[in-house]
């Protein structure tokens, strides 16, 4: 059996930090200061539940590094600094597993006032091998700039990701469709609320959650992808949970799980 689950972390720093994170990528090229980027090493290197996935922080980093959609267009702009998102490629278990290493630090990151943005599929993988210094068997599933952002949202931000506007969120009968069933615990009530704001490439929510005997599996709705994996926005989605249910005053581990569409399943102990 392989787990997850959180190790000494701020539960409620982090959990206030997901309601208040947006995605930016739009920075003002300054590098952060040295007490934030000692603080992301350091988040970098403590919090490693899993032995699959990992984060590597990046002082400095190539602007090309965050390859645009098409030429400019998209792209990452004044980052000077980043996280890299790393797994085991041959592991079915990293994608989930870095989705949830990866979002701690993006957390972490938002709590110091560092901007962030999940980037998956649209970087320079060999760049990003070469920055997170991945070994044989490594792959860089997904990175984030780390800058300060500009202070106004620019207009490329406000045309391509719909800045300043909230990003609609499916219902939570949608992504829970038995949520007030009786067989729901009330402990797993807040989690998924939480995971109702966790982020998601194309803001596409894939994740579904059901009752199984007392524990909560998550799952992803139709076929993964492979470029930006369905199962990474279940890792990040389990984290969010994960936090809410701590913050409410229960604790459990997410089981990993490597068959069909079901990512984990989570249990009080």
């Amino acid at each position: 059996m392989s787990t997850l689950s959180l190790p000494d972390a701020p539960v409620d720093r982090w959990l206030e930090a997901a309601r208040e994170r947006r995605s930016r990528r739009a920075f003002d090229g300054s590098t952060p200061s040295e007490e934030h980027l000692a603080a992301l090493e350091d988040a970098c290197e403590r919090f490693r539940p899993h032995p699959d996935a990992r984060a590597v922080m990046a002082r400095s980093v190539r602007e090309d590094l965050f390859r645009g959609i098409v030429g400019s267009y998209g792209r990452v702009h004044g980052a000077p600094s980043a996280a890299l998102f790393v797994g085991r490629a041959d592991s079915p278990r990293a994608k989930a597993s870095v989705g949830y290493t990866g979002e701690a630090i993006v957390l972490e990151a938002t709590a110091l006032g560092v901007g962030t943005c999940w980037v998956g599929g649209m970087f320079d993988g060999s760049l990003a091998r070469t920055t997170a210094g991945a070994s044989d068997g490594e792959k860089v599933f997904a990175v984030t700039p780390l800058g300060y952002p500009m202070q106004k949202v620019t207009s490329t931000e406000r045309f391509v990701y719909g800045m300043k506007k909230p990003k609609p969120r499916k219902p939570v009968e949608h992504i829970a469709p038995d949520l007030h069933d009786r067989s729901w615990p009330n402990w797993a009530r807040p989690g998924v609320e939480a995971a109702r704001i966790a982020p998601s490439a194309h803001n596409r929510q894939p994740w579904r959650f059901r009752v199984d005997e007392g524990a909560i599996v998550i799952s992803f709705d139709g076929p993964d992808t492979p470029i930006v994996s369905k199962r990474l926005d279940c890792g990040i989605a389990m984290l969010h949970f994960e936090l809410a249910v701590r913050a409410a005053g229960a604790s459990g581990a997410w089981e990993l799980l490597e068959h069909r569409a079901d990512v984990a399943r989570f249990s009080l102990g």
